[in-house]
């Protein structure tokens, strides 16, 4: 067991209906899930992860300021699989984590407030904690409107948004039109009306505000 002193974040999810999903379906979004945090480790090679019964996972993140965009990475990557697809998403960070090998044995603050907080999501899609109450406060409120954006994206604006946030804004339009072969001036009114450039603006201001908890 290793203790870590430093703020980790917790990203802990499940899959809304997840027993209405064939088996076809159900094997689909596996796949996702696994692809998901591959790029979430590929993020950060201590961040490691666990999938129970299929249809719950977990992710333990180092790289804290990438949270957030690990996240909507998940609850996009779910929905773009189509209508049939979405998850409810509980991230928290915190100090003083107890770290095993099997992420699921796992103690600590952020284990806690991201487990709990996800037994407390009905209606809504996603959840933010953390033991610092100021930082909860403060973007309680960004995140229920983020919730209402992404559960309002469709399947297929979903696809366009995931690439632009698994290479962290690394991609210009006129390169994700070419690697979704369609036109830019396609991609840029579909990045527009998903909201792209809110959803951005938020993940900037999230790594603004968290940032300075890894060094403290």
């Amino acid at each position: 067991m290793e203790h870590i002193y430093k703020p980790i974040a917790v990203i802990s999810g499940d899959i809304v209906n997840s027993t209405k999903l064939t088996s076809e379906q159900f094997e689909q979004l596996l796949n996702r899930i696994k692809e998901i945090q591959k790029w979430v480790t590929e993020g950060n090679s201590l961040n490691v992860h666990s999938i129970e019964r299929g249809d719950e996972f977990q992710s333990v993140v180092h790289d804290i300021e990438s949270a957030l965009r690990y996240t909507i990475i998940y609850r996009l990557g779910i929905k773009s699989l189509g209508n049939e697809f979405d998850s409810r998403i509980s991230f928290a960070i915190a100090s003083n984590a107890d770290l095993r090998e099997s992420v699921s044995e796992s103690m600590g603050e952020a284990f806690v407030l991201s487990g709990r907080g996800l037994k407390t999501l009905k209606n809504a899609r996603l959840l933010f904690n953390s033991d610092s109450s100021e930082l909860a406060e403060y973007f309680d409120l960004l995140f229920k409107y983020l919730d209402r954006q992404l559960t309002e994206l469709t399947s297929r604006q979903c696809e366009v948004i995931l690439p632009m946030l698994q290479t962290n804004e690394g991609l210009l339009v006129g390169e994700l039109a070419e690697k979704l072969n369609v036109a830019t001036s396609t991609i840029s009114k579909s990045l527009k009306a998903s909201g792209w450039p809110l959803i951005s603006e938020l993940n900037r201001k999230f790594i603004n505000k968290v940032v300075g908890l890894r060094h403290v």
